[in-house]
């Protein structure tokens, strides 16, 4: 016979054919209970067994808990049963908001900590292009920490292997030693980023998984940060997803600043690929397209966690293939 585990308020309970062979009776503490309950539901379980949801196991609890609940004299009477029963439920509520809301704030801070990095390290490294530039101004490279970490690994422009000669000026040994010293939190400033979007890129999927399938984990949490939390994303009609990151632009157009050039339409959608790289005339066209969609993916996203991305991306580029 098969042995199927479950769980109730007053414990977990590992039955074979509707008989107890095991039993962990909880601490009658509502919020331990809770914790329980939480834990059990997530996975882990003090017996071996079938434990997915429902098997006989928990139809078992369903009919006889109450029972159980008076004769291990977990409590006195029905009455204090249906007491702690509404205090474990209002337990879990908490925990399952506190979670939420949790997750939520973290990613919204990561993501713009990435933002306030993102600035500070463009301002940083086109100060040390202009600064090491007075020594080698003939050094020349797109990408910003290559530049900072060559600079730390060779100091004067005669370490360079592509050395000849340069208009530059002449640098002491503590010049160099200040400017690699710059070079070096630069660079570290770097790494914090990358390890910054590695959390996004591993916390937003968790958290929003169809979002991120339409726009990747930095710019689901990108919209998640201007719309303050999940829940009010999941809230937002599409119009307003669709605008997002273009309110200051909204209000000088609604004040009448902007009217030549008519009301925005769209915000920080625009860097999505499927718009970025659309003709101007279907710009629009497929933001509205891909913020109904997100409305779809935000609330599915926030009340159920399903992932149902599959079928919301196939629709998706059925409809974008229609667009003229």
């Amino acid at each position: 016979m098969v042995v199927y585990v479950s769980a109730c308020a007053i414990g977990i309970f590992a039955i074979e054919d509707s008989k107890i062979k095991q039993k962990k009776l909880f601490q009658k503490d509502p919020k331990k209970i809770a914790e329980e309950l939480t834990k059990f539901e997530s996975g882990e379980s003090p017996f071996k067994g079938e434990t997915k949801q429902p098997n006989p196991a928990s139809e078992y609890l369903k009919r006889n808990m109450r029972k159980l609940a008076l004769d291990f004299e977990f409590v006195k009477n029905e009455n204090e049963l249906n007491q702690l029963i509404s205090k474990v439920a209002i337990e879990k509520s908490k925990m399952k908001i506190t979670k939420k809301e949790r997750r939520d704030k973290l990613i919204i801070q990561a993501v713009a900590a990435i933002n306030d990095l993102d600035k500070i390290l463009n301002i940083m490294s086109e100060r040390i292009r202009e600064w090491y530039g007075l020594h080698y101004p003939e050094y020349r490279t797109k990408n910003h920490r290559h530049y900072v970490r060559e600079l730390i690994k060779h100091g004067k422009r005669e370490n360079f292997k592509d050395y000849s000669k340069s208009m530059g000026i002449f640098l002491e040994d503590l010049d160099i030693k200040i400017l690699q010293e710059y070079a070096q939190n630069l660079d570290s400033l770097y790494g914090m980023r990358e390890k910054l979007e590695e959390y996004i890129n591993e916390t937003v999927p968790e958290e929003m998984p169809n979002t991120t399938a339409f726009l990747g984990p930095l710019l689901a949490g990108r919209l998640l940060l201007h719309a303050g939390s999940l829940e009010k994303l999941a809230k937002m009609p599409s119009s307003t997803i669709q605008l997002l990151g273009a309110e200051k632009a909204l209000f000088k157009y609604l004040k009448g600043k902007e009217k030549t050039r008519g009301p925005p339409k769209y915000g920080i959608l625009f860097t999505h690929p499927d718009i970025s790289s659309a003709p101007r005339e279907r710009k629009g066209k497929i933001a509205r397209l891909l913020s109904a969609k997100l409305s779809i993916a935000s609330r599915t996203d926030f009340y159920s966690k399903k992932d149902v991305s599959k079928e919301l991306l196939e629709d998706y580029k059925r409809k974008l293939k229609e667009v003229k």
